[in-house]
């Protein structure tokens, strides 16, 4: 199987997912100052989604530069990834319209949470088919920025579901920031 045709497709899915999201961005029919103000939870909400989608995106370019080879198995995980970004645009937007209401948030830190989980999967499937010993293993060796940004979602989960969403997202907006933090941070004394 050609690693090509994987990477083709989710580069359109990715372009699609982000169209979808700019689409659900709403002209408001007063355009005031204040019609505009009244709309930052929409355009915070699709910035934070946008960022994180880009990176997700950014991530799986990284990963696919370095795989010689896939496999079905390959191919099932980065389908069920996909199918889990598709539906950040569900929650971005209704996240959005409902001004981060608790259970809005309790959705989207899921979709993303188990986004990175999906992620995880399709690396340490991409390690088992090249070896354990492959150079491609020895680059993507360790996990502590995924397993960082595990935990903080999971902290904004449940800070979501005591009815603490806002600072939830907040938790969420940093997360995706700490992406833009070099690997090497991350990597220091990891086997």
């Amino acid at each position: 199987m050609e690693k090509n045709r994987i990477e083709a497709f989710t580069d359109g899915v990715y372009a699609i997912i982000i169209t979808i999201m700019v689409l659900e961005l709403k002209v408001p029919h007063n355009p005031t100052l204040d019609s505009f103000v009244a709309m930052w939870p929409v355009f915070i909400s699709y910035g934070v989604s946008f960022l994180f989608v880009g990176l997700n995106w950014a991530s799986h370019h990284h990963l696919f530069q370095t795989v010689s080879k896939v496999d079905n198995k390959v191919l099932w995980i980065n389908m069920l990834n996909l199918f889990i970004l598709s539906l950040v645009p569900f929650a971005t937007a209704t996240m959005g319209e409902n001004d981060f209401k608790a259970i809005t948030v309790t959705i989207y830190a899921s979709l993303l949470t188990v986004s990175i989980i999906v992620y995880l999967l399709l690396v340490n499937q991409l390690c088992q088919l090249h070896g354990k010993d492959s150079s491609f293993s020895n680059t993507f060796k360790g996990h502590k920025k995924s397993y960082f940004s595990l935990g903080l979602n999971c902290v904004a989960i449940f800070l979501s579901l005591i009815d603490f969403p806002k600072t939830a997202f907040i938790i969420l907006i940093l997360t995706s920031l700490s992406w833009f933090v070099p690997n090497h941070l991350f990597k220091q004394n990891e086997n």
